[in-house]
């Protein structure tokens, strides 16, 4: 029997089918673009993994799913033609759309203008609220599975694959369902995952339309899953210039940690959504806010970055431009023994103690008291000396801060903290015994920030911005920051260095 890995199908017979090209592949399998030689059609065909047929539970769910999927008459979920095994190899025949799945749109797009995103969100929901009514619940709800026409008509694939609703005796060999950027927080546990979870992973499919990246951006699965169960969900009205507060509400909502405190269903989703979307403007405001480019500042005015915009308009601004020219590294005789401090195991120290945080956390319950990660050092006043070199496994770094980068010290100064995550760097450098700055920097426009008067905390900083209010929390385990009471972003360090 061939294997069903990309392109050794084609070309080749399947059954009654002849494969003509490859269309789309992922976890589960392979979609092909395929001629139905006893219908006389052309289908798109999901071929899933090898070795699946072989999972007695798997292929009982398959077949119970996939036949409630093709009896949904719902227009936006893909209708099913057939399915079934042959040959050891457990397919789908669906309908072909001609068109792109929203992934691929985004990717090309880049982000929606709201009332698109919600007009989008409305379709998909519309085909979750059918199949919940009929016991099923879908489990992989990302962007790949949501195809669009020319005309924007979308439709939801992957039924198959899904899972009824309250029966947790039939698994896939154990293994989590879905893609780790969408899960909900109770996928994670040992649980029963409702419709609730299909709404969270709508939620962020959303807020992926609206900003153009998923919710937590990581690269370490580990920090990802504790991110879906411990940090508070993003506000879309930062990440992104036009997109109004109403839609953080939307997304907050929608992912909340506690399943019943999530939207009723799906289609309540939509509705939210396209309320938000009505506040925003006519069609193309959001959009243009994002590709125009920036006018030149008045003099004497700051200029501000299209993803961290003016705080005269939306209360926010992390990161305003422009950029201060990066300092060349000074090098200074007759400094003190080096000491070094790396709080970055290796990815498998860090994501096992991630995980058995996370099975702990579900265990207890999730969404009920805010958890506090345990400080460093509950010492406010103790500061350690600063550093001197960073060890070479900090890498792009020496002991000014990052090299190339705005974030750094100045000529002069040393750095006595420094942190950098999958999206920023942060800096705290020392001019006097008793006198610390900060100086941090957002990885994907190079917006930065200088602020004065950063404060020994907890083992690490705090900071305060006097223009906004915000305040910027520098800690060996997580970098924070905090504006009109709300969290703006909370992430994990992937390195982290003290003096």
């Amino acid at each position: 029997m061939a294997s069903p890995y990309r392109g050794s199908r084609l070309g080749t017979r399947f059954g009654p089918y002849q494969l003509q090209s490859l269309v789309g592949e992922g976890g589960m399998g392979e979609v092909y673009q395929a001629y139905d030689t006893v219908k006389g059609r052309t289908v798109a065909l999901k071929l899933l993994r090898a070795g699946m047929a072989g999972d007695p539970g798997f292929q009982e769910r398959f077949r119970r799913e996939s036949r409630i999927a093709a009896r949904l008459t719902e227009p936006h979920v893909i209708p099913v033609h057939d399915f079934g095994e042959i040959d050891g190899v457990l397919y789908i025949d669906m309908r072909l759309v001609e068109g792109a799945n929203l992934k691929e749109v985004l990717r090309s797009d880049g982000p929606l203008e709201p009332r698109r995103a919600a007009a989008i969100i409305t379709q998909v929901a519309a085909a979750l609220d059918a199949a919940h009514a009929d016991g099923l619940v879908h489990r992989d709800i990302k962007p790949e599975n949501v195809l669009l026409t020319a005309d924007d008509f979308a439709y939801l694939a992957d039924f198959g694959i899904a899972h009824a609703q309250g029966n947790t005796s039939v698994t896939m060999t154990g293994s989590v369902v879905g893609s780790a950027d969408y899960i909900a927080p109770e996928r994670f546990g040992a649980g029963v995952a409702g419709r609730e979870a299909d709404v969270y992973s709508l939620t962020c499919v959303l807020y992926e339309c609206l900003t153009g990246r998923p919710p937590f951006e990581t690269g370490d699965l580990a920090q990802l899953i504790n991110a879906h169960v411990l940090s508070p969900p993003p506000r879309p009205s930062i990440m992104r210039r036009g997109i109004g507060r109403e839609f953080d509400a939307v997304i907050a909502r929608g992912m909340a940690k506690q399943p019943e405190a999530r939207f009723a269903s799906a289609g309540d989703l939509a509705r939210a959504a396209t309320a938000a979307a009505s506040t925003q403007g006519p069609p193309g405001r959001a959009q243009a806010a994002v590709a125009a480019p920036p006018a030149g500042p008045a003099p004497g005015t700051r200029q501000f970055s299209a993803i961290y915009p003016n705080p005269a308009e939306t209360g926010h601004s992390p990161y305003p431009l422009p950029a201060r020219a990066p300092v060349p590294p000074v090098r200074t005789a007759g400094l003190s023994r080096v000491q070094r401090a790396l709080i970055a195991g290796t990815a498998l120290t860090l994501g096992g103690a991630l995980v058995v945080a996370t099975v702990l956390l579900l265990r207890n319950g999730i969404g009920g008291s805010p958890v506090t990660p345990p400080s460093a050092s509950q010492s406010t006043s103790a500061v350690s000396p600063r550093m001197t070199t960073v060890s070479p496994t900090f890498s792009g770094a020496d002991a000014q801060g990052f090299l190339n980068q705005a974030a750094r010290c100045d000529s002069g100064d040393l750095a006595a903290a420094m942190m950098r995550t999958a999206s920023s760097l942060a800096v705290i450098c020392q001019s006097a015994p008793n006198d610390f700055y900060y100086h941090g920097q957002r990885l994907s426009d190079g917006a930065n920030l200088r602020l004065a008067g950063a404060v020994p905390v907890d083992g690490g900083f705090d900071v305060t911005n006097p223009d906004n209010g915000a305040r910027y929390e520098v800690r060996p385990d997580r970098l924070t920051i905090i504006s009109n009471g709300h969290v703006d972003s909370s992430e994990a360090p992937v390195q982290y260095a003290s003096g």
